[in-house]
């Protein structure tokens, strides 16, 4: 089955449970096409929405969209059109789960009825703005005289007089930064579930609103974190009127399930990419999906061929192929996803390919992609979860080798031309090879920095480059060089071989803790790093065939280090973007270690990356959020009174920044302390509330045995609800941590729907 993670769910399906289920909003995945720029209406305080990674999202999510399934668009605007036609006086009554708790808080010079109305305008408006490029309807919500004046009443009403509507648009959508907001909350929900669980999500409208429900009651728990969520408490709205008021609307409404699924389709669309495994003649492709990293089974995908030459085949399982004696043709496919739904495939992937027929002789090492892909990946994703100026020193960095030309930057390359000019054969094109050497190097430079399937795929087979590395290598007495080759040269096979990138890692784990410290706080000993890693993976000529071809045509380790200053010298932004893929790396790989003392009530935790502990005076913890309760120390030392039975927060970790300006996070997570002498017996307790309950559930399952009518049965499944909802409550009664809580709450839920779904099942027998 799928391997749905994080990557999948959290960008996808969160966004699309949210964006459609609630409030019609889209959303979705930030990445290196743009900065986190933050914008809030002139004189709003409180938090701000970032308005252009919010834009950018929703941009990338309407070309998807409109490039799908014209249904699937109508869909989204059947929705958005229905909301807008909402009356506003009919549907008031919508409102009252939430509104019978403000009313109550209001002072008596408010005209209750007009600000009631105006509220469900608000909804009204911002579950059916309209698309445009530039979001001008949002802006225009934002900006409301009125709706600000409405919200600010209520607000104040709820003790915080000083609220925005960005402070609504961030407890929905987050901040961007640390804050989640339901859609987050959402894929942290997600991210846990089975793979089962996650495809059978996508097939049940009641599935997705359990979740978005869910989501929503975990963050009405964290007051102090949103100005909403603290506002809501202040007037007494809870978790169980916020349910109420968006079933309220779900059963209001009768076009937002066919609106979700068009949504979720759309989002698998924006962030799939094929990976082909090549034949060794080059005749076949053998393609896979990945969305947004993550492998999607050949069994829940048709391929298929939309275009192109006649002696290209394309089978359903993704094998593209022409015959023996064709030497290159093209065809655009496309993959379809079998639609949960029902009806036929959705597609979310489409693109041209062109397979050429390679030469005997020229099979050469293999290029382990996905492996490098999924690598790459998760290492782009821990530098899209740390600082936005790290993304943006990325980004300038890859601008800048895109921007590199022969003609004026071709110099670079002199210190390993010099070497290998004279030792070229006199048939060989000298300014073409040389040419063509430069434009490889640029565009392995800049991939790396934004890994993407088809651009690797590019490079891998462009007839120039593999062409230039045969002649090169050819030169140097090798045979059987491709581009393959040159990746595993600098990235590794996957196995053994570290390349460039293993050379340097093990450099850093031979480092003491002391020596990696300065290396993460100073920028030129990145660079020499790099440069000094890439003189000594060319000493091993016997384990790389290019570096024996470039050793045999007369290049020294030192030519290599040589040429490295030269690039390195051409760029501004090199070292903030090594010191951010450093960084990142770390965040995606570190591992933490804790040691709990006081019966649980100290941890001290410590990190460690490639087997180095990372010494306390280059780490800076603290804590981001949570129980009043945790304390955390500079030092890494989490503690709870000895009063309390269980808390829990959001710590992280982050090392000295270089340029000043604060820490990099590299570490975060959410910890929870159990005193152990106040757990066990409030575990007895959860255990005698839990075998109470099934004491009840088995004596409905009796009666149900003897039921005889429809209406007996229905009867039994709201005693049902009704037990459960009282185990709950006695629940959360009880001196039990969050984590304790929360398990239990869960048993309880699997328990109810067991006896829940007896009783449907025999509601269906007929």
């Amino acid at each position: 089955m799928m391997r749905m993670k994080k990557s999948l769910t959290a960008s996808m399906l969160a966004a699309a449970l949210l964006g459609t289920s609630l409030t019609g909003l889209p959303s979705g995945m930030g990445g290196l096409s743009g900065g986190p720029e933050y914008a809030s209406a002139a004189g709003d305080s409180g938090a701000k929405l970032p308005s252009r990674v919010f834009l950018e999202r929703m941009n990338e999510l309407h070309k998807a969209l409109a490039e799908g399934d014209p249904v699937d668009v109508q869909d989204v605007r059947n929705l958005r059109d229905e909301i807008a036609a909402l009356d506003v006086d009919a549907n008031l009554k919508l409102l009252d789960p939430v509104w019978n708790k403000i009313s109550t808080k209001l002072p008596d010079h408010v005209d209750e009825p007009e600000l009631k109305r105006t509220l469900f305008r608000i909804v009204k408006s911002v579950g059916s703005f309209r698309y445009d490029p530039e979001a001008s309807d949002l802006e225009e919500i934002r900006t409301n005289p009125e709706y600000r004046a409405a919200l600010k009443t209520i607000a104040a009403a709820g003790g915080n007089p000083d609220i925005v509507m960005d402070d609504f648009l961030v407890f929905l959508f987050g901040d961007g930064a640390g804050r989640k907001g339901v859609e987050g909350t959402i894929a942290s929900e997600l991210a846990v579930m089975s793979s089962l669980e996650l495809l059978g999500l996508l097939g049940s409208n009641e599935g997705i609103t359990n979740v978005l429900l869910q989501a929503t009651d975990k963050l009405l728990a964290k007051k102090g974190d949103y100005a909403f969520v603290d506002i809501l408490s202040g007037l007494g709205v809870t978790a169980k009127d916020i349910r109420s008021l968006v079933l309220n609307f779900q059963v209001k409404l009768q076009k937002d399930v066919p609106a979700i699924r068009a949504m979720t389709v759309a989002y698998l669309r924006t962030a799939s990419e094929a990976v082909a495994a090549v034949s060794e003649d080059g005749r076949e492709h053998r393609y896979s999906l990945r969305v947004a990293g993550v492998a999607v089974p050949q069994i829940a995908l048709v391929w298929s061929k939309v275009s192109g030459d006649s002696i290209v085949t394309v089978s359903s399982k993704g094998v593209v192929s022409i015959p023996s004696s064709a030497q290159k043709a093209s065809a655009v496919i496309r993959a379809s996803l079998q639609n949960p739904y029902g009806g036929s495939p959705k597609v979310i992937f489409e693109q041209e390919v062109t397979l050429k027929a390679v030469g005997d002789g020229e099979e050469g090492e293999v290029f382990p992609v996905e492996a490098f892909l999924e690598r790459m990946n998760k290492l782009r994703d821990a530098l899209l979860a740390g600082d936005p100026a790290d993304v943006d020193a990325v980004r300038s960095f890859r601008d800048e080798w895109t921007k590199l030309s022969f003609s004026k930057d071709g110099k670079l390359l002199d210190p390993l031309w010099k070497r290998v000019k004279p030792n070229l054969p006199k048939t060989v094109d000298e300014a073409k090879l040389k040419r063509d050497l430069f434009d490889i190097l640029v565009a392995v430079g800049s991939f790396r920095y934004d890994p993407k399937a088809s651009d690797l795929e590019e490079i891998r087979s462009n007839p120039e480059f593999r062409a230039a590395l045969k002649t090169l290598a050819a030169a140097g007495g090798v045979s059987n060089v491709t581009m393959d080759d040159f990746l595993i040269l600098l990235f590794g096979d996957g196995k053994e071989r570290g390349g460039l990138e293993g050379e340097m890692l093990e450099s850093v784990s031979k480092m003491k803790p002391s020596e990696l410290a300065l290396l993460l706080r100073n920028k030129n000993k990145l660079s020499a790093l790099v440069a000094d890693s890439l003189a000594g993976i060319m000493e091993e000529e016997e384990e790389y065939p290019l570096a024996k071809a470039l050793a045999d045509l007369g290049v020294r380790p030192i030519d290599m280090r040589q040429t490295a200053k030269s690039f390195q010298s051409k760029f501004k932004h090199d070292e903030e973007a090594a010191l951010a893929m450093a960084i990142a790396y770390i965040r995606s790989e570190a591992e933490v270690a804790v040691k709990v003392t006081d019966y649980g009530r100290q941890h001290q935790y410590s990190l460690s990356f490639q087997g180095i502990e990372l010494p306390d005076h280059a780490l800076q913890w603290s804590k981001v959020s949570g129980d009043k309760e945790v304390s955390v120390s500079s030092n890494g030392r989490v503690t709870i009174p000895k009063g309390t039975a269980s808390a829990t927060a959001l710590i992280q970790a982050a090392v000295s920044n270089p340029s000043g300006k604060g820490g990099k996070v590299v570490f975060q997570q959410e910890v929870t302390l159990v005193n152990e002498q106040e757990e066990d017996q409030t575990a007895q307790k959860i255990a005698a509330l839990l075998q109470a309950l099934d004491g009840k559930l088995a004596k409905i399952e009796v009666r149900l045995a003897s039921s005889k009518t429809d209406i007996q049965k229905v009867s039994l499944l709201l005693d049902t609800a009704r037990e459960g909802n009282h185990a709950a409550r006695e629940l959360l009664k009880l001196n039990a941590g969050a984590q304790q809580k929360e398990e239990a709450l869960a048993q309880i839920k699997t328990k109810v729907n067991a006896t829940i779904t007896k009783i449907i099942k025999s509601l269906l027998e007929f």
